[in-house]
């Protein structure tokens, strides 16, 4: 269940799927998502409560997620959200674009819990690119 090991510098922590965001994003660098220690660090000290979650839920949040929205504000950026009975995970994706510096990763920038209703106003906000049925 827990596939993250928190003394690396960088670590892939899963793939994405393409096809998800090609419409969005036409030229992905590559399907690959790392983590890095600071961004994990980041997520332990700002994230407390939620650090766990992303621990057991953070690789299938992104290989799996149930909606995807586009960040409006941030370039490239996408909200991954992955829905459970009693919560919903938000991982923030920094997409690594054709237009960047060659070889970067897609890398994962935070991970926090959203309430029902705050994923609503997400949604009126930004635009989805995808949605399970």
């Amino acid at each position: 269940m827990c596939c993250i090991a928190t003394n690396e510098i960088a670590r892939s922590l899963g793939k994405l799927n393409l096809a998800l965001l090609s419409e969005c994003f036409e030229q992905i660098q590559t399907d690959e998502v790392i983590i890095t220690q600071e961004r994990l660090e980041h997520i332990k000290s700002r994230h407390p409560e939620d650090f766990d979650y992303f621990l057991m839920y953070g690789k299938e949040s992104i290989e799996s997620p149930d909606i995807i929205l586009k960040d409006e504000k941030n370039k490239a950026t996408v909200f991954m959200i992955k829905r459970l009975s009693e919560t919903n995970l938000n991982v923030i994706v920094r997409v690594a674009l054709d237009t960047d510096k060659d070889g970067l990763k897609n890398s994962v920038m935070t991970f926090y819990r959203l309430r029902n209703r705050n994923l609503e106003k997400m949604m009126k906000r930004h635009d989805l690119l995808y949605k399970a049925e």
